[in-house]
């Protein structure tokens, strides 16, 4: 297994990741949006990063994330927005691989805490992140703009 940047070669195999991960969440978005998000991982200007994980030259994976200021801390925190592993290639270890690449590149950057959310049912993924990361207390609200 290999983790690396997203390279802008990568689009024809990153797009069916990102079709998955729209699915498993019950959402769809426009193929504008779908194209805005895929420019911002290639913008400097952008707070956005991206990783793929491959097996066999096939990407099998993603991880995006972005740095985030605070107002509670000298430093900003790494928050993973969007993590998905095909599911042909779940059990081997992808996601955990991927959040350490993403940790790594947290700490790089200087960042205080790596912190990401999950709904409540994704038992499997939970599984995972119980025994690499520390559940807080907090409740999120969201209003939709």
């Amino acid at each position: 297994m290999n983790i690396r940047p997203l390279k802008d070669t990568d689009r024809q195999q990153w797009q069916p990741l990102w079709q998955g991960y729209l699915e498993f969440y019950e959402t769809s978005l426009s193929n504008e949006r779908t194209e805005l998000t895929w420019q911002r991982f290639f913008d400097p200007e952008h707070v956005f990063c991206a990783f793929v994980a491959e097996v066999d030259e096939m990407i099998v994976g993603i991880a995006h994330a972005m740095m985030r200021q605070s107002t509670w801390e000298l430093r900003g925190d790494m928050y993973i927005e969007d993590l998905f592993v095909s599911p042909t290639a779940r059990g081997q270890g992808i996601a955990r691989a991927l959040i350490n690449h993403v940790k790594e590149q947290a700490v790089a950057q200087g960042a205080g805490n790596l912190y990401w959310q999950t709904r409540e049912a994704n038992s499997t993924a939970r599984s995972l992140y119980d025994s690499i990361a520390t559940r807080n207390d907090y409740i999120q609200y969201v209003i939709k703009l």
